[in-house]
């Protein structure tokens, strides 16, 4: 769909913002030293969570308000945000030929209490007690994007803009017109079917591209079925469901001390008590973020909480949390196959893409764009981060970590394809590669956790030399075709350093293990990615075994 008018920010830009401080401060050191001269940038992959919003339901209503008065702005535009959709948009799964009602239902309203915590027979008035909040034109719904997430996601497009746009001079200062002056082809945009998401792109866009000529072109936004999605993983498929929650008790299991621990004091806050007491009674599997959702949408709304629910308790509710969703994948391959898989797979055709384009090799393809934004949620970004091994998300002491490990609002991965054919590639093989014989190889006949590339990268990759014609058959194969890319992945102000890549012979000799060779890279993420019929036929074997996990 063609997106409507970008939105520009008016809140006040003076107010502090957390996305500012989330990301590094580029001063021509940073500059220089992150982006030397011999060092080309290819594409850039951006995956962030959506902004500030409300809590999505209301489970603790005596100690958060029953209205949310910070969406002033964001009801202003949410008219105008419904009607482009109504506009621009069909959807065959809606039973009038449109899915605005889709977009629609992903809004919690204000006043439908069903969709709440809060049971029929609770009396609001008694339960809200001294709670002053008045419904007026600024409530928000739950899970509504707020002003304060439209902020920081404008934020993040400033930041975006002042890096690629100003100081690398990568991204156009002005967005090129497409075929026949169509949608601008520079940027390739995805977000889920929520509101929250399509929004937060929106802004990231603004702040991007703040002040653009009335004839630029439009941007062309993506948004696939429910079915069809995978930047989320499909909670709604029963079998699914239960897979993913036997994940997250064994994973509990690993910390269960801490996990007690944190359930038992959490019941011993007066305000907590009771509804969590009956979210315990009910099974649910993820208790942590029972709670994570209102401790940390308050604080960064300015509201406060019971100060028995301090910031190290908090930072306590977010890492185990993290245990909850985040390291089941990391833990069990099978899960992250079928949790994330699909979108890393995604993102591995589009840096081919792009190699296959720098190379000048036609493919019968559209030119890639030179950025590709996808907008989703903290279910987006942290199993990103499992599959990228980082540290901090996979470390033993995750539940007990003075830093919260749940990814919080507007947080963002970059995936920076660079290339450099200058400086000397390592002369070193990794520990993890093999012979010729063994890097050409059909890769689908080699078990998942032993494949040094995902099965979706094309053997011609390696079959490739310059001024030879284009991927010959008769090119010989070559495991260091690929020496002169090289991948840097980013979350919010720090690089994340690969553990297939620390091997001194698959990262950049000068810029050190934060910078992957691009075999490195593939190394990395080989096991978590399955074929389209791998992930058709592991979704049967897991059909039939009713959730088997494995390591």
């Amino acid at each position: 769909m063609a997106s409507p008018t970008i939105p520009s920010s008016n809140v006040d830009s003076s107010t502090p913002n957390i996305v500012q401080a989330r990301l590094p401060k580029l001063s021509p050191e940073f500059i220089s030293q992150h982006y030397p001269s011999e060092v080309k940038l290819l594409h850039v992959h951006l995956a962030h969570r959506h902004g500030e919003r409300t809590p999505a339901s209301h489970p603790f209503p005596s100690i958060s308000p029953r209205y949310w008065n910070f969406c002033a702005q964001g009801n202003r535009l949410y008219a105008d945000f419904e009607k482009a959709v109504q506009l621009h948009t069909q959807d065959s799964d809606a039973k009038d030929g449109s899915n605005y009602h889709q977009w629609h239902n992903y809004m919690f309203k204000a006043e439908n209490s069903k969709n709440t915590s809060i049971s029929s027979k609770d009396n609001l008035s008694k339960v809200h007690g001294n709670d002053k909040s008045q419904f007026t034109a600024d409530t928000c719904a739950f899970g509504q994007l707020s002003d304060v997430g439209r902020r920081s996601m404008t934020a993040l497009g400033v930041h975006m803009r002042a890096l690629y746009t100003d100081a690398l001079g990568f991204l156009p200062a002005v967005p090129r017109p497409g075929d026949n002056n169509g949608p601008t082809e520079d940027f390739y945009l995805r977000t889920t079917s929520f509101s929250r998401a399509f929004e937060s792109l929106q802004h990231t866009l603004g702040g991007m591209y703040p002040h653009l000529p009335a004839n630029s072109p439009l941007f062309r936004i993506n948004v696939r079925p429910r079915k069809r999605e995978n930047m989320y993983p499909e909670h709604h498929c029963e079998i699914a469901g239960q897979f993913y929650n036997e994940g997250t008790k064994e994973s509990i299991k690993i910390f269960a001390e801490d996990h007690a621990a944190l359930l038992k004091d959490i019941l011993q806050i007066p305000s907590l008590r009771e509804p969590f007491e009956a979210e315990l009674k009910r099974g649910a599997t993820h208790a942590a973020y029972f709670v994570l959702d209102t401790v940390t949408s308050m604080p960064s709304h300015g509201l406060s909480l019971p100060k028995e629910i301090d910031d190290e308790l908090i930072a306590r509710v977010a890492n185990m949390s993290a245990v909850e969703y985040i390291y089941p994948p990391m833990r069990f391959t099978n899960l992250a196959r079928m949790q994330i898989g699909p979108l890393v797979r995604e993102l591995a055709d589009n840096v081919v893409g792009v190699v296959e384009a720098d190379r000048g090799i036609s493919t019968g393809k559209q030119r890639p764009p030179k950025m590709s934004i996808y907008s989703g949620h903290d279910s987006t970004v942290g199993p990103l981060l499992a599959v990228f091994g980082d540290d901090l998300a996979g470390s033993p002491s995750l539940a007990t970590s003075a830093t919260p490990m749940w990814p919080p609002f507007a947080s963002s991965v970059r995936i920076e394809l660079l290339k450099d054919s200058v400086s000397p590639y390592p002369t070193i093989q990794p520990s993890w590669a093999g012979d010729v014989s063994t890097n050409s190889v059909d890769m689908s006949t080699i078990p998942h956790d032993e494949r040094i590339r995902p099965l979706n990268v094309p053997d011609s990759l390696y079959r490739w030399a310059p001024r030879q014609a284009n991927n010959a058959s008769d090119v010989p194969f070559n495991p260091r075709a690929t020496r002169d890319y090289y991948v840097r992945i980013w979350y919010n102000d720090r690089s994340v350093q690969l553990p297939a890549c620390r091997d001194p012979g698959a990262h950049h000799t000068k810029l050190g293990p934060s910078v992957c060779t691009l075999d490195g890279f593939f190394k990395q993420i080989a096991r978590f990615v399955p074929s389209e019929s791998e992930f058709s036929q592991e979704y049967l074997a897991l059909t039939n075994t009713k959730g088997k996990l494995s390591e």
